[in-house]
C-alpha cells in the first residue's frame, strides 16, 4: 500500500513540473512581448521627440537667420554714425579731451539709434512699428533645398492682437517686441517661440586730436607748389601724405594764381596712397595730362581745372570751389567713393565759408561756391560711381572777369539753376527783352549792341523798366514775378568789351535765393517738351561723340546724395537729357554746420597738415623765447613744420661757403643720409640781444634748385630746403621732401613714403654733425613716439575697431517656446 502511494505521488508529480514549465514558459513569453512591447513604445516617443525638436530648431534657425540679418543692420548703422561724427563733429577749444570724447560719444550714440530705427521702421508708419518684411528678407531657411514649401510652413508674424512694437531708448538701443515664429512640419508637428530682440549701441572709440600731423608718412611739403612734366611713356607717382602750395610768378599757367598742381600737356600723375593729399589751389590738368588719385587716397583742394585732358577721383575728394572741364575736346572725367564739394555761396554759409580763414579773404559769391561745370565738347563726365555726393554751390556764369566797355558798370557773376550743368545752358537765364517797358518799342535781341543800348533809354537808370505781368511762353505762361526774381532787380546787365571799338550788354534773369533759380530751371527744362527738344539739340554740340555725356546713377543708389542745384544729365547715344531735382535746396542747420566743419579742416590742413582749427598752436616759442604764431595769416605749412630760423642759422655758422649739408647716420641705420640747404631767396630771422633788444639777420640764399638722382635717392631719406627741388626722370624717392620752393617731377618720378627709414635718420644724432636732422623742426622731438603711422589714434586720423563682435549687441528678451 505505501508502495501505491509512492508511485502516486511521483505521477502527481511529474504533473505539476510540467505544469509549472508551462507557466514559466507563458510567463516569459509575456515578459519578451511586454520589454518588446516597451521597447517599440520608446522607439515610437524618442521618434514623435526628435521630430518635435527638428520641429523646434528649424524655428530656432529661423529666429538666428533674423539676429544674423540684425547684426548686419546694427554694423551698417554703426559705420555711418561714426563717419558722420567725424564730419560733422565741432570741436570746442575750450573742452578737455574727456569732455569731448563724452559729446562725441552722445552724438554718435543718438546718431546710432536714428540710422537703426530708419532701416527697421515700418515704411509709411509712424516709425513707433517695426518691418517684418524687413525681419523676412533675412530668412535663407525658406530657399533651402531641404524645405519643401508644399508640405511645411514657416510663419514670420506677431502674436494674435499685438503689433511689431519697435522702443527707441539712448540708454538700452531698440527693443523689437511681439515677435512670433511658427514652424509646422510635413507630419504637422508645430513649434512656436515668442521673442523680443533686443537691439544694444555699441561702444566706440574716437581718435584723440593731435597737435602734430602724421610726418613720417608725409613725401612732400612744395610750399610753391608741384609742377608734373610730361611724357605720355612714363607716369610719376605718389605713395604718401602731400601739401602743395601755390605756384607763383612764371610757373603760374596763364597768370592763374590759384594753381597747386600743374600737369603739362601729356604728363601723367597718379597718386596711390595718401591719407592726406592737400592742394592750397587747384589741380591743373593741361591737354593730354592724366590725373588720377585712387581709391584710398583722401583729397583736398579748391578745385580741379582740365582742358582735353583726364581726371579720375577714385578715393574720397574734398573740393572747396568747382571741378571746371575747360573749353577743348574730348576730355575724360571719372569719379567713384564720395565727392564732396562743400563751398556753399548766395547765403550766411558764404559769410562762414570767407571767416574760417585767410584763404577765403576777398572771395567773390562764385569763388567759394562748389559745383561743377563742362564747357568743352564731347566731354565726359562719369558719377555713376559714387557712393556719396555732396554738391553744396551754384554754377555761376562768369561776367566778374570780363572787361567792361562802360566805366560806370561793375559786372558781378550771375547765379544760375544748376550744380552739375553745361555752359550752353545760361541761354535759359537771359531776359526776354519782350519783357522791357521801353517809350521806343522793344530792343533787336539779347543781347545788344552798345549803341542800341544807349539809344533804349536803359543807359544809367537804377531800377530797370520791366512788365512784370505779362505771361512768357517759354516759361510755362508764368510771368516775370511769378519766377522768383528779386523784386527790386529782376534783371541783371553784364557788360562786355569786344575790344573792336564797340561792345555789347547783356542781360539776364536776377533770382531772388539759389531755391528760385533751381526751380525755374527746373521748370524751363522739363516742363516744356518743345524747350527740351531746343536744349538737347543745343547740348549735342558739347556731347557729339557716342560716348560722351553726364552719367549719374539713380538717386537711391547713392548712400548720399545731397545737391545745393539741381543735376543736369545727357547721354551722347541718344542726344537726350534729364534734369534731376535739387534735395537740399533750402539746408539745414546741420548740413550748414557740417560744410563750415569742412572749410575750417581745410584751412587747418592749409596751416599745419591737421585737421582741426582749434589745435593750432598760438603761442609757439623758439629757442629764445619769441613767439611763434601757428595761426598767423602770414604762415603756412612750411613754416609751421620747420624751423627755418634754426636750420638757416645753423647753416650759416656751420657751412658758410655753401649754405648746404649732408647728414649721414651710422652704420647701424645703414649710412642713409638727409640734406638740408638754404637754396632759396634771403631768409631773415630775429635773434635777441643780451641787452633784451631783437636782432635782425638777413641770409641770401643760393638760388640753385637741388636735383635729386637715383644715386642721391639710394641713400636719402629726408630733404629740407628754402629752394626749389626737382626729382630727375626715373628716379625712385622714398622718404621726406620739406621745400619752401616748388617741386618738379620729371616724367616717371616715384614718390614713396618710408616712415620707419625716415624716422631714423630723422632723429639720430649723424657720424658727421652735431645734431640731429629733428632739432630743425618745430617739436621735433614729439614726432618719433607714436606719430610714425597713418592709423595711430594719436595722430588724429583714427579708425574703426575691427574687433566688435557684433553678435554681442543683438539678444532675446522673453523667450517662450510653444
Amino acid at each position: 500500500m505505501n508502495k501505491m502511494n509512492s508511485k502516486t505521488k511521483q505521477k502527481k508529480n511529474q504533473g505539476f513540473s510540467l505544469i509549472t514549465v508551462i507557466l514559466a514558459v507563458s510567463f516569459i513569453g509575456i515578459l519578451s512581448m511586454l520589454m518588446l512591447y516597451l521597447a517599440v513604445s520608446n522607439f515610437f516617443m524618442k521618434t514623435t521627440d526628435l521630430k518635435g525638436k527638428n520641429s523646434f530648431y528649424t524655428a530656432e534657425r529661423a529666429l538666428e537667420e533674423i539676429k544674423t540679418g540684425l547684426q548686419q543692420d546694427i554694423g551698417d548703422a554703426m559705420s555711418k554714425a561714426y563717419i558722420h561724427v567725424l564730419e560733422t563733429y565741432d570741436k570746442n577749444s575750450a573742452s578737455k579731451d574727456v569732455v569731448q570724447d563724452e559729446e562725441r560719444q552722445k552724438e554718435f550714440q543718438n546718431d546710432f539709434i536714428e540710422k537703426l530705427a530708419e532701416s527697421l521702421q515700418k515704411s509709411g508708419g509712424s516709425g513707433s512699428e517695426y518691418s517684418l518684411e524687413h525681419l523676412k528678407s533675412y530668412l535663407d531657411l525658406t530657399d533651402s533645398n531641404k524645405y519643401d514649401p508644399d508640405k511645411e510652413t514657416l510663419i514670420v508674424t506677431t502674436p494674435a492682437g499685438s503689433d511689431p512694437i519697435l522702443k527707441k531708448s539712448r540708454k538700452d538701443g531698440i527693443l523689437l517686441e511681439n515677435l512670433k515664429v511658427i514652424y509646422v512640419d510635413a507630419k504637422g508637428l508645430a513649434s512656436v517661440i515668442e521673442t523680443d530682440i533686443r537691439l544694444g549701441i555699441p561702444e566706440v572709440q574716437f581718435p584723440t586730436p593731435s597737435t602734430l600731423p602724421d610726418l613720417m608718412n608725409m613725401i612732400v611739403v612744395a610750399e610753391g607748389g608741384i609742377i608734373c612734366d610730361a611724357d605720355v611713356t612714363k607716369a610719376s607717382t605718389i605713395q604718401g601724405s602731400i601739401y602743395a602750395g601755390l605756384l607763383k610768378g612764371k610757373d603760374n599757367p596763364d597768370g592763374d594764381s590759384r594753381t597747386s598742381i600743374l600737369l603739362k600737356p601729356g604728363a601723367s600723375l597718379e597718386i596711390t596712397r595718401g591719407d592726406k593729399v592737400v592742394g592750397a589751389g587747384e589741380i591743373k590738368v593741361e591737354e593730354g595730362g592724366t590725373f588720377t588719385s585712387d581709391a584710398g587716397v583722401t583729397l583736398w583742394a579748391q578745385g580741379a581745372r582740365l582742358s582735353s585732358a583726364t581726371v579720375n577721383l577714385l578715393g574720397t575728394t574734398y573740393f572747396a570751389d568747382d571741378l571746371t572741364v575747360e573749353s577743348g575736346k574730348n576730355s575724360n572725367v571719372t569719379i567713384r567713393g564720395n565727392y564732396y564739394g562743400y563751398g556753399s555761396a548766395g547765403s550766411a554759409r558764404a559769410d562762414s565759408c570767407r571767416n574760417a580763414g585767410t584763404l577765403y579773404t576777398n572771395w567773390t559769391d562764385a569763388a567759394i561756391s562748389s559745383a561743377i561745370v563742362i564747357n568743352g565738347k564731347n566731354t565726359t563726365m562719369d558719377l555713376s560711381g559714387v557712393e556719396k555726393l555732396m554738391l553744396a554751390g551754384k554754377n555761376y556764369i562768369g561776367t566778374s572777369r570780363i572787361a567792361s566797355g562802360n566805366s560806370s558798370a561793375g559786372n558781378s557773376d550771375v547765379m544760375t539753376g544748376e550744380s552739375l550743368t553745361v555752359k550752353g545752358t545760361q541761354l535759359a537765364y537771359l531776359f526776354p527783352v519782350e519783357l522791357f517797358d521801353l517809350e521806343s518799342g522793344v530792343l533787336g535781341g539779347n543781347p545788344v549792341s552798345y549803341d542800341e543800348y544807349s539809344q533804349s533809354g536803359l543807359m544809367g537808370q537804377t531800377e530797370l523798366p520791366v512788365k512784370w505781368d505779362e505771361p512768357v511762353e517759354s516759361w510755362g505762361g508764368k510771368t516775370l514775378r511769378q519766377i522768383g526774381v528779386d523784386q527790386n532787380q529782376p534783371v541783371q546787365e553784364v557788360f562786355y568789351n569786344d575790344n573792336s571799338g564797340g561792345g555789347s550788354v547783356y542781360f539776364y534773369l536776377n533770382f531772388s535765393d539759389p531755391s528760385s533759380a533751381a526751380a525755374f530751371m527746373d521748370s524751363y527744362y522739363s516742363s516744356n517738351p518743345r524747350i527740351k527738344s531746343n536744349m538737347d539739340q543745343y547740348l549735342s554740340f558739347y556731347f557729339a561723340g557716342e560716348n560722351s555725356g553726364i552719367r549719374m546713377g539713380e538717386t537711391d543708389n547713392y548712400l548720399r546724395y545731397v545737391t545745393n542745384g539741381n543735376i543736369l544729365t545727357y547721354d551722347g547715344n541718344t542726344a537726350s537729357g534729364d534734369l534731376m531735382d535739387a534735395t537740399d535746396a533750402e539746408a539745414s542747420g546741420k548740413l550748414v554746420q557740417e560744410q563750415i566743419n569742412y572749410q575750417n579742416t581745410w584751412y587747418a590742413l592749409n596751416r599745419k597738415m591737421i585737421t582741426s582749427v582749434d589745435l593750432l598752436n598760438t603761442k609757439m616759442e623758439d629757442s629764445e623765447g619769441i613767439i611763434h604764431d601757428e595761426t598767423d595769416s602770414g604762415r603756412s605749412v612750411f613754416d609751421n613744420l620747420v624751423n627755418e630760423k634754426e636750420m638757416v642759422r645753423y647753416l650759416y655758422e656751420k657751412h658758410p661757403n655753401d649754405l648746404s649739408c649732408e647728414f649721414t647716420a651710422g652704420e647701424e641705420d645703414d649710412g642713409l643720409t638727409a640734406i638740408i640747404c638754404h637754396n632759396g631767396v634771403s631768409s631773415t630771422y630775429e635773434e635777441k640781444a643780451s641787452d633784451g633788444s631783437t636782432k635782425k639777420t638777413t641770409v641770401p640764399g643760393t638760388g640753385r634748385t637741388l636735383e635729386i638722382t637715383q644715386a642721391m635717392a639710394d641713400k636719402l631719406r629726408l630733404v629740407l630746403c628754402t629752394g626749389d627741388v626737382k626729382i630727375d626722370e626715373g628716379v625712385q624717392f622714398r622718404g621726406i621732401i620739406m621745400a619752401k620752393g616748388k617741386l618738379t617731377l620729371e616724367p616717371g618720378a616715384k614718390l614713396e613714403a618710408a616712415s620707419l627709414e625716415a624716422a631714423r635718420v630723422f632723429q639720430s644724432v649723424t657720424v658727421n654733425e652735431d645734431i640731429a636732422p629733428q632739432q630743425f623742426f618745430w617739436e621735433g622731438d614729439k614726432y618719433v613716439l607714436g606719430n610714425t603711422s597713418a592709423e595711430d589714434a594719436g595722430n588724429g586720423t583714427g579708425k574703426l575697431s575691427d574687433s566688435y563682435d557684433l553678435s554681442e549687441y543683438v539678444t532675446y528678451e522673453n523667450w517662450k517656446k510653444e
